[in-house]
Order: C-alpha cells, then structure tokens, then sequence
C-alpha cells in the first residue's frame, strides 16, 4: 500500500512539472515582439529626420531642414534614391537645394515646391543617380548634431568686409557716373546760353547794361560776365539829388571829444540854472517868520 502510495505521488508531482514547458510560448511572444520591433524601426525610418543648417558660413546659431524617405509611388521611392525636404530656407531656389545635396551624392534632378498659404516655408523632393546619396543624407541628419554649411552660392561676407562691399554696391559704376557727368555738363551749357542771351538783350547799343528796378539788392551780371546790383529808382534818385551822407563821429577820438564838448554844455548850463534860482529867492516878498 506504501509503494502504490509512494507511486501516485511520484506521478502527481510529474504532473506538476509539467507546465514547465511554456518556453515555446515565450519564442512566439519573443518573435511577435520582434516583427512589432522590424514595424516599430519601418516607423521610424518615414519619420522626418532633423538636419541642422548654419545660416550663413561661419554664423553661430543655424536651423533644421527636414529629410524623410517618400512612400510608395513617388518618384524615385522604389529605387531608393529619392529624398524629401522640409523646411526649406528662404532664399534658396531649386538649384541652391540641388547644390545643398549634392555634397551627399549625385544629384539627377531636384524640385521646390512653395505653398500660398505659407510662403516662406519650402519643399521639394531630391532624386539622386543612386541610393548611396539617400543613406548619407540620412545619416547625417541627426539632431544636435554639427550644424553643417550653407551652398557656396549663398556665402556673403559679414563684418567689415560686408560694409566694404555694401559700399561698393552702393558707389554708381563707370557707365552710370558717365551718364551723371554727360548730363551735368549738357545742363551747364544750356544754362551758359540762356545768360548769354540774357545779357545780349539787356545791353544797349551804346554797350551799357541795363539794369531794371527791383525791389532789394538782386544781383544782375552783365554780358561780360562783370556782376552788378540792382537799386530801386527812388534810391538813385535820392542819392543823385542829396548827394552822399557824410557821417559824423566816425572815428573814436571824435566820439570822445562829442561827449566831452556835451559834458561842459551840461555843466555850464547847470551853472546858469542856479544863479537864477539864487536870484528868485532874493527876490521873493514874502518871508517865512
């Protein structure tokens, strides 16, 4: 009865042992998560993919442009040498982005596309001549990363060689400081022959010129080029009848000697006043008591 206990128990305890073999379930649930992975890398490899872009070369702060692999259908997409861009900086042109790209691969053709609603933002798809261009530009597109140059054809200078060349740009070139300096002397000319003639017919026959009356002193010039004034007629007139003014007191030794001779009026004109007035009071009938 022992043994046949004994026997039963061993078989109850490999029964329990049994369910130790869910180790096949565990390689199922290990591949399963292996495609969701393969599923989940897919997803991330058509997610846009940040490529940092210095503004100008040697500028310290940059921008991202966008690079994503198209989906099926696109041009390019099933070879694998097609590359979509995003974010495009203002200013580039397709041949700019071809020019940008091109440091990854060979660049067969290059497209930019602008939308109305968003002007300054761009995009464009990039085929390359084969997929090897695609994966470094993929590659390299890496946030936080070195930001890299912009296309040699958008280099401008900064600091003190860009005032230089505003200068530059700004100073006229020789075919437009010819046309300035052509129709200056064009102006002067006509102007030289408007005053000749000006002074051709103001001079009389007798060689004298003829000044009109007007109102201040307007300076005139005569054939001979000799500047003149003009005076109104009621000047001349005075001038000619009264004769010049002679100015007294002109020089400083004169003004003296003026104030002096005034000072002895004033004194004896004093002295003159009070004896009057001494005489008045001698004079008087009544007296205070």
């Amino acid at each position: 009865m022992a043994r046949s206990n004994a026997s039963d128990d061993g078989s109850a305890m490999k029964k329990r042992k049994a369910p130790k073999t869910p180790t096949t379930a565990g390689k199922k649930s290990k591949k399963g998560g292996g495609a969701s992975a393969k599923k989940g890398g897919d997803a991330v490899s058509e997610r846009w993919r940040p490529m940092p872009v210095r503004l100008h070369f040697g500028a310290a702060f940059s921008r991202h442009i966008f690079l994503r692999a198209p989906s099926k259908g696109a041009d390019g997409a099933e070879e694998g040498t097609a590359l979509f861009v995003a974010a495009v900086p203002p200013g580039w042109s397709k041949s700019t982005l071809s020019e940008f790209m091109s440091r990854f691969g060979d660049v067969a053709d290059a497209s930019l596309v602008t939308l109305d609603s968003a002007p300054d933002v761009a995009g464009g798809l990039v085929k390359f001549v084969d997929g090897r261009g695609v994966k470094r530009a993929l590659a390299a597109a890496v946030r936080g990363g070195e930001p890299l140059d912009p296309p040699d054809s958008t280099a401008r200078a900064v600091g003190l060689e860009s005032w230089v060349n505003d200068f530059r740009d700004a100073a006229p070139g020789p075919e437009r400081l010819q046309q300035r300096i052509d129709s200056w002397w064009t102006e002067f000319e006509a102007e030289t022959a408007r005053n000749e003639a000006a002074g051709k017919a103001n001079a009389s026959d007798d060689g004298w010129t003829v000044v009109e009356a007007k109102r201040g002193r307007r300076k005139t010039n005569d054939g001979d080029g000799t500047t003149v004034g003009g005076i109104r007629a009621a000047t001349a007139d005075r001038r000619r009848t009264d004769g010049p003014k002679i100015q007294e007191n002109f020089y400083r030794h004169q003004q003296r000697e003026a104030r002096r001779n005034e000072l002895f009026e004033l004194k004896q004109a004093f002295a003159v006043d009070k004896d009057r007035v001494a005489k008045l009071k001698a004079t008087r009938k009544f007296r205070p008591v």
